[in-house]
């Protein structure tokens, strides 16, 4: 198996390039290697999820290599101070082209998570439009929580859901084919939980669809 691009590594913490189609952590009725078993064998030592990636969704993601890093990593991720940038592939141009969406988000019997009028979490997302892409349009997102499924319910309340992401109601036209749901994790920021020094990575996606003008 390939190894994973390492972005960050210290002696706490790691932060990789995560290809689609992998997990984070098992899921139930799933047997293959999870991110934390690729990244734990690639260092030959254990290592812990901090936060999460969806299946489909690319890029950077950070994993604890010690108790303490990942005590650290989730305290900063539940006081919102590590900045989460994403680039999303939409079906269409979000109108307005750049705002916050604020509002509660609960996931229903069926797996999806909605925007609800009571209830649910708070969830916040910031974004702005960066560029049409043939029929679609590539938008930056800077997440202000992280609630699963974030980015994704949010494109789809405002009418532009994800390229790709049939779940959300991407319906495809002309011929149009996305091998996943289009997003990407390109930019992280946070100070070290533990040393104190800042952390900053970026990487571009693989799909030029994906990459930031």
């Amino acid at each position: 198996m390939r190894p994973l691009p390492v972005l960050h590594q210290d002696d706490h913490l790691i932060v990789v390039d995560k290809p689609a189609g992998v997990l984070v952590v098992s899921a139930p009725g799933r047997q293959e290697p999870t991110l934390v078993d690729r990244v734990s064998q690639q260092l030959g030592e254990r290592v812990q999820a901090v936060h999460r990636l969806d299946e489909e969704t690319t890029g950077a993601i950070v994993l604890a290599r010690s108790d303490a890093g990942r005590v650290g990593m989730e305290a900063l991720f539940r006081a919102h101070t590590v900045e989460r940038e994403y680039l999303a592939l939409t079906s269409s141009a979000p109108s307005p082209p750049a705002g916050r969406i604020e509002s509660n988000l609960r996931e229903d019997a069926g797996g999806v998570v909605k925007v609800v009028a009571r209830g649910g979490q708070r969830a916040v997302t910031h974004y702005h439009t960066l560029c049409r892409r043939g029929r679609c349009t590539l938008v930056a997102c800077r997440l202000e929580t992280g609630r699963r499924n974030q980015i994704r319910a949010h494109l789809a309340a405002l009418g532009c859901p994800l390229a790709g992401d049939r779940k959300y109601g991407f319906r495809a036209r002309g011929g149009e084919r996305f091998p996943r749901v289009m997003l990407h994790s390109w930019r992280l920021r946070f100070v070290h939980p533990v040393t104190g020094v800042e952390v900053m990575v970026r990487i571009d996606a693989a799909e030029p669809e994906l990459r930031a003008p």
